[in-house]
């Protein structure tokens, strides 16, 4: 978005306005056209006598879906954090055993490497981590 304000105009139930907003023209309409397709489906279940109450309860409506949205983006991280904080911490056992894990003698550095590698493969594949 640009901080310009641009001026759109859309139909809205039937009355055109004229929308200022640092959005696109575009994205307004979109808006716009949600707004009043949300009303037009308020009007299509039950008969209202004013446009205030359709648009008090197209906005009650648009309120219901952004918590449910909100609610489940909550739930979702929430559930991703646990997951990551569960790997992290299978991460630490991992290297906290390998470097734990006498290396045999004579062995170089890039052999250290591959025991490392091979050893923390290993454990992965064994682990109980859902994929």
């Amino acid at each position: 978005m640009s901080n310009r304000t641009e001026v759109t105009r859309v139909n809205i139930f039937g009355r055109e306005y004229t929308i200022r907003g640092a959005g696109s023209p575009a994205y307004i309409a979109e808006i716009a056209h949600y707004v009043d397709m949300k009303m037009r489906q308020m009007t299509d279940n039950a008969t209202m006598a004013s446009t205030t109450k359709v648009a008090i309860f197209a906005a009650l409506n648009i309120a219901d879906e952004l918590y449910q949205k909100r609610e489940n983006y909550e739930e979702l991280e929430e559930s991703q954090s646990s997951e990551l904080t569960h790997l992290a911490d299978r991460i630490e056992q991992v290297l906290s055993e390998v470097s734990h894990s006498p290396l045999p003698s004579g062995s170089n550095d890039s052999d250290s490497s591959a025991m490392i590698e091979a050893t923390a493969i290993q454990q992965n594949s064994t682990s109980d981590i859902p994929r």
